[in-house]
């Protein structure tokens, strides 16, 4: 069987990350994917399809530290179909991809920014980590103890991370 999903896409908030009292991060994201097509009258239509990603582990952390929101990301993941029952006792369900890879998307960007946009210490951090790492075109070196993961581990390969599942 095979249940694979591939989406290039855009963070349309930054990366929601809680840990488990096992101390397992479990992070999540809406990614946006805009569509374009033409009515038979030829009117452009622009439609917009958001996807919730779940990341676990060490991948969570190394996504909200290095994309935030307006970031593109290449996601690869299982889709994985959540089903409850409402208060009023009706049945719902919803489709999300959990992740086994991602792919860092954006390049370097040929303007400087402007001084003016990056008032804070913090700001002008964030801002030459991610220069940084846009330049170089490699997504950045990781530290990962691989017994902190319980579900299997993490690697790198042609500048793509993938998590294999146990």
């Amino acid at each position: 069987m095979l249940n694979k999903a591939i989406i290039l896409g855009t963070l349309v908030k930054d990366v929601d990350i809680k840990v488990t009292p096992g101390g397992l991060s479990i992070g999540s994201f809406t990614i946006a994917v805009n569509d374009r097509y033409k009515k038979k009258d030829g009117t452009p239509v622009d439609k917009a399809y958001f996807f919730d990603i779940t990341a676990m582990g060490k991948v969570s952390e190394i996504i909200q530290k290095y994309f935030n929101k307006g970031s593109r990301i290449l996601v690869t993941g299982s889709l994985v179909q959540d089903t409850w029952t409402t208060q009023d006792g009706s049945k719902r369900s919803k489709v999300s991809i959990k992740l086994e890879e991602f792919e860092f998307v954006d390049k370097a960007q040929n303007t400087q920014p402007q001084q003016a946009q990056y008032d804070r210490p913090a700001d002008k951090i964030q801002y030459a980590t991610q220069a940084t790492q846009q330049q170089i075109h490699t997504p950045p070196e990781i530290d990962i103890d691989m017994d902190e993961i319980p579900f299997g581990y993490i690697g790198l390969s042609e500048g793509r991370y993938y998590q294999h599942l146990i």
